[in-house]
């Protein structure tokens, strides 16, 4: 979900991102069913987010901007964070769960925006049950702009 409210020119044009909590949320039935990250966003220009009318280079599906919030799922392995491997594909890759924000852009003259993003991710992406994880995450703007990295708090997974 995003939320955006308008604001004063006093906003940069990169977008930037700040991290503000991370919540388990339990099945019921003994185990962790999905994680919650809030996060602030704010953009001077207000160019965030991409709609279906976005289907071209560097936007269209296998593209490298297709996604404008990329997320990595980290897990502790021998006291270490290591990005593992997502188990469903073929050649094997890194455990993603990138997502991709509709336009947010408001109308009128003003188009800097801040607000926040609530991303709700599977607490067992595919299948895999890390136990402590974490998540860095980093947002595009259609200008192919990128915020700074944010690292998330690390939490605990209960699994089945």
């Amino acid at each position: 979900m995003v939320a955006c409210e308008g604001d004063k020119n006093t906003i940069s044009f990169l977008p930037k991102i700040d991290f503000l909590g991370i919540y388990k949320i339990g099945s019921g039935l003994g185990y962790d069913s999905s994680v919650h990250i809030d996060i602030k966003y704010s953009d001077g220009n207000g160019d965030i987010g991409l709609d279906s009318n976005y289907n071209f280079f560097p936007f269209a599906i296998n593209d490298p901007a297709y996604f404008n919030l990329l997320i990595y799922y980290q897990h502790k392995q021998g006291g270490i964070w290591a990005y593992p491997m997502n188990p469903l594909l073929l050649p094997p890759d890194t455990l993603v769960l990138h997502q991709r924000i509709p336009v947010i852009t408001p109308s009128g003259r003003n188009k800097a925006i801040q607000g926040e993003i609530n991303i709700v991710l599977p607490a067992r992406p595919f299948s895999y049950r890390g136990d402590s994880v974490r998540y860095s995450i980093q947002l595009i703007d259609r200008a192919l702009q990128r915020s700074g990295v944010i690292l998330t708090k690390s939490i605990w997974l209960e699994h089945p």
